[in-house]
């Protein structure tokens, strides 16, 4: 037995600090409480496993003690108290005897490649964007995706409310209120408790990137990971470089592939819950000691992340369940019925309750009324390899095949075939609204999901294979085939060094360099943002009226203008939803007048800053309701008055 007494101690002294250090230096210490998460906690045998396991128990945790729409305050005092707890509470684990003597896991090169994947992915991704100006950073949202504007919303209702239940003037509920939003709220808690400035709905923008692409950048982290376990358990020549192999192999997927058009789009909560759910899924299946001491709290931890972030992902984990729960009764039947009743009461308790709210969202729907409305969305994904996508349940019986004996099968499969059955009902739901199956918002979504969750297998195997070619070549050669299968594995995705000002015609950037590009057009195109800005701030003197932007318009940048002037109601979203198409005329005054008329408690700040449309609405809309439109003049730059704009 391993002696703990000082072990312990010193490890207690050091998260004692840590937690002081949190209240009196905010940043440094939440950097020191996020490394203590990934070192203390007993769990995992390599630093990124534990990682990827504390990943998943801190947002468990954020979502019990911060449910959607609770009363539980956020605030600088309730988020470093929320951290501080949490540090303790990983470090008082250690009280239990079989965890006494547990020890922190050495490095391994594939811990070095999970964090280098992590900072590359976080350098591109915040380098898009450092350092503009508002309208800039705005611009370039406002491009790269249309989900932008959403999940900005949720970050700074929950930062801006100091809650997760966000009041609206009109004391109506509030739009996206409930919308899966943990990440959101995870955004604004770690916000408070690492920084102590205060910062209005126009600075959260640039802070709203900050943590969407952290978050991104550590779930593809999180997928490398898993692809160099499965290549470390299931190779037997050279495991460790099959593992390491793995690791570059699926970090070049993630960093050049098509998942950064996920980050573009907003999808960061997708990218979060298919990371949630594939990896809580591989560590409770791949052996059965796996399955008793970790996945029996990791599988009901990933359901409540999973209900938060993308809820339908939940049915992934019900395989993996089903595994766990048979473990259990092998070991200890009494346990094992009591952590079948636990988890089924939450399961059930966490589906009717999302159900309920989201049906009531839509104004009492019944479930198949609100599968047909999701089904009908034939716009809005990312581009990626449906076909691919479409094979993946064949590829992994394939690899199944492959890795028999060495990694479970269940394991292999289950994922990407629970994930396969909700493709399905999202298609009946397609079906019945008239639109493609491929086509559809929806089951191309879970079928993106279905290729994120299946690439570490499949890059694992390749690795394998790679293993076993080389097995009696000497090192020399085996570094060599292994930097040129890297380059031609490169080239696959186009040529790298495709720059914003354009190549030689006729070639192809990679899908990841080309959701660069795409990040730095949009930053060009500067004046949507300088719209939305400068209407923004002068809308503010009419806090209690809601925001009409007229000119240079459209829904997607009223809807921006909504959400940095207060939060937005479902009523006011609908203002905006249903507007007529842009550029704006006297129908459009038309509709607006209809909307007055059936929200009577409400009153509209017109905002323009073309002089023919102040004329306009001044004689249509202001002139006939002067006590409840109120005309605002938006200043703007010079060439957005030029004729082509008119």
């Amino acid at each position: 037995m391993i002696a703990t007494r000082r072990p312990f101690a010193i490890t207690a002294v050091i998260t004692a600090l840590a937690v002081a250090v949190l209240w009196l230096a905010p940043p440094i210490g939440f950097v020191a409480c996020l490394a203590l998460l990934v070192i203390v906690p007993p769990w995992g045998r390599s630093l990124a496993e534990r990682a990827v396991i504390s990943g998943i128990v801190v947002l468990a945790f954020i979502a019990i003690v911060f449910p959607r729409a609770g009363s539980m305050p956020i605030d600088a005092v309730s988020s470093r108290l929320a951290l501080s707890a949490l540090v303790v509470g990983v470090l008082a684990l250690y009280a239990v005897p079989a965890l006494r003597a547990t020890r922190i896991p050495r490095p391994r090169a594939t811990d070095a490649i999970v964090l280098a994947t992590l900072l590359i992915a976080l350098g591109w991704a915040m380098s898009s964007y450092a350092g503009l100006a508002p309208d800039k950073l705005i611009s370039g949202l406002f491009f790269a995706g249309w989900d932008n504007q959403g999940h900005f919303t949720a970050f700074a209702n929950t930062y801006s409310s100091g809650s997760t239940t966000w009041p609206t003037v009109d004391g109506s509920t509030a739009w996206n209120q409930w919308y899966p939003s943990l990440h959101t709220t995870t955004w604004a808690v770690a916000q408070f408790a690492m920084d102590s400035a205060v910062y209005d709905r126009l600075g959260l923008v640039a802070e709203y990137w900050h943590w969407s692409a952290a978050s991104f950048a550590a779930s593809i982290a999180a997928f490398v990971w898993v692809g160099s376990d499965i290549a470390r358990r299931a190779a037997r020549i050279r495991p460790a470089f099959a593992a390491a192999v793995a690791a570059a192999g699926i970090a070049v997927f993630v960093v050049l592939g098509s998942p950064q058009f996920l980050l573009n789009s907003g999808f960061t909560n997708f990218v979060m819950g298919v990371a949630v759910v594939t990896t809580a899924a591989y560590i409770s299946t791949r052996s059965a000691r796996s399955s008793v001491t970790l996945g029996w709290f990791l599988i009901p931890l990933a359901a409540i992340v999973a209900i938060g972030l993308w809820t339908p992902l939940v049915i992934v984990l019900v395989p993996a369940g089903v595994v766990v729960a048979i473990a259990l009764w092998r070991w200890n039947r009494i346990p094992a019925i009591i952590w079948l009743v636990v988890n089924a009461a939450i399961g059930v308790v966490l589906v009717l309750g999302q159900s309920s709210a989201i049906l009531d969202a839509e104004e009492g729907a019944s479930a198949a009324d609100f599968n047909e409305q999701i089904g009908a969305v034939g716009t809005g994904m990312v581009p990626f390899n449906v076909g691919m996508a479409l094979a993946t349940p064949i590829l992994v019986i394939l690899i199944a095949i492959l890795l028999r004996g060495r990694i479970p099968v269940v394991t292999v499969i289950a994922p990407t075939l629970a994930a396969g059955l909700v493709v399905l009902v999202f298609m009946i739901g397609a079906d019945a609204a008239g639109v493609s199956r491929l086509e559809s918002y929806y089951p191309l979504k879970t079928l993106d999901a279905m290729l994120l969750m299946t690439v570490p297998f499949i890059v694992a195997a390749i690795a394998i294979g790679l293993d076993r070619a080389l097995a009696e070549t000497s090192t020399r050669t085996t570094v060599v085939a292994t930097a040129f299968t890297g380059i031609v594995g490169v080239s696959i995705f186009g040529y790298v060094g495709a720059l914003p000002n354009g190549s030689t015609a006729g070639f192809t950037p990679a899908p990841g360099i080309q959701a660069g590009i795409e990040r730095t057009k949009g930053v060009e195109e500067s004046l949507v943002g300088e719209g939305i800005v400068n209407s923004a701030i002068a809308a503010q003197p009419y806090a209690t009226d809601v925001p009409f932007l007229w000119d240079g318009s459209g829904i997607l940048p009223n809807l921006w203008v909504a959400s940095l002037t207060g939060v937005m109601s479902v009523d006011q979203q609908g203002l905006y939803a249903g507007l007529p198409p842009f550029p704006y005329d006297e129908n459009t005054i038309t509709y607006v007048q209809g909307w007055l008329a059936e929200n009577p408690d409400s009153n509209i700040a017109a905002l323009w800053f073309r002089p023919t449309s102040g004329e306009l609405l001044q004689q249509k809309l202001f002139a006939p309701d002067p006590v409840r439109v109120q005309l605002v003049q938006v200043p703007i730059r010079q060439s957005a008055l030029c004729p082509e704009c008119e």
